[in-house]
């Protein structure tokens, strides 16, 4: 069963640049740990909302869970919830897949 939390959220007024500094700080510590199988960040192309959207996927849930546990990684969390705004995080199973 794969498991993917998808967060997005929008950059602070005049704060983009600063975002992205932090963002390239905190990818080695999300990446890290072993649970967390693939890490895809996605830029609203059109310029809308959301801003950034970001994938994480894992093997099942309790990677999941357990990689959510990690001390490093509920810090870095809480430092990305202060740096945007309309921040949301949906957790999905997989139901279907097909690929060619």
């Amino acid at each position: 069963m794969v498991v993917k939390a998808v967060a997005c959220g929008n950059y602070l007024p005049g704060k983009q640049q600063e975002y992205a500094e932090w963002a390239n700080k905190v990818v080695p510590i999300l990446t890290a740990p072993e649970e967390l199988k693939k890490m895809t960040v996605w830029v609203n192309w059109l310029g809308g909302s959301p801003h950034r959207v970001v994938e994480f996927e894992f093997e099942d849930m309790e990677s999941y869970i357990k990689w959510l546990a990690r001390e490093d990684i509920r810090q870095v969390t809480d430092e990305w919830h202060d740096m945007i705004s309309d921040h949301t995080v949906t957790v999905y199973q997989l139901a279907y897949e097909k690929a060619k």
